[in-house]
């Protein structure tokens, strides 16, 4: 399944500033079992209606269970959520 966590940052800087810091971050999920990949995209665009970053997670049914009760899902939450303005979650095959 793809797990997409589409986020948006309250500080527009915080797009370039913090993407390094944010895909470090995220390749530790590939340690949790059932994670197959990770992706992150930026926007490449300024408007102000649209999302700073897109985080693409590819799990098992297992993986996605085993990622939401992990220390990097807590932790993401912890330090980058009072830095987002909003964010989406989206599940697929």
């Amino acid at each position: 399944m793809k797990h997409y966590i589409i986020a948006k940052f309250k500080d527009k800087q915080d797009t370039e500033r913090l993407f390094p810091e944010i895909s470090e971050f995220f390749r530790g999920v590939l340690k949790l079992e059932g994670v197959e990949g990770v992706e992150l995209h930026k926007s490449n665009s300024s408007r102000d209606n649209r999302y700073s970053l897109m985080i693409v997670l590819t799990l098992t049914e297992k993986g996605l269970e085993v990622f939401d009760a992990s220390d990097i899902h807590r932790e993401w939450k912890e330090i980058y959520g009072p830095k987002l303005e909003s964010k989406a979650i989206f599940d697929c095959e």
